[in-house]
């Protein structure tokens, strides 16, 4: 009895560790590419973010604070201009599709004051 206790054990931990694979960009069977997702934070009172992803362009007012999604399918630079409408401290977050903090940044603006950043979202 107890063989076979120790045989059912061992093809169980056999089972559970062959079912781990890493999470790819590209389904081995259908070579279809799934885009990933990762977020833009943004902490205001008033302000407008203007970001590009793979050369699409994307203007946002935020009132308060603002979790913006975008889309990508392959390694880029994110562009993203914030202008502040009053004088404010400004915190802009991002994150990849993991969930990785690309940047967290908190800055002081006066009225009509922008800032340019670009960061790199990479697929691993």
């Amino acid at each position: 009895m107890d063989k076979k206790r120790i045989l059912l054990l061992m093809i169980c931990l056999s089972l559970l560790t062959a079912s781990c694979k890493k999470d790819a960009n590209i389904d081995p069977l259908t070579n279809v590419v799934f885009a990933k997702s990762g977020t833009i934070r943004v902490e205001c009172e008033k302000c407008s973010l203007t970001y590009s992803v793979l050369k699409e362009n994307y203007t946002i007012e935020v009132i308060n604070s603002k979790d913006i999604q975008f889309s990508y399918i392959s390694d880029f630079n994110l562009k993203t201009t914030i202008t502040a409408n009053t004088p404010q401290n400004i915190r802009l977050a991002v994150f990849d599709s993991y969930g990785r903090q690309v940047s967290n940044e908190l800055n002081t603006y006066d009225p009509g004051e922008y800032q340019t950043d670009s960061f790199s979202i990479e697929i691993e």
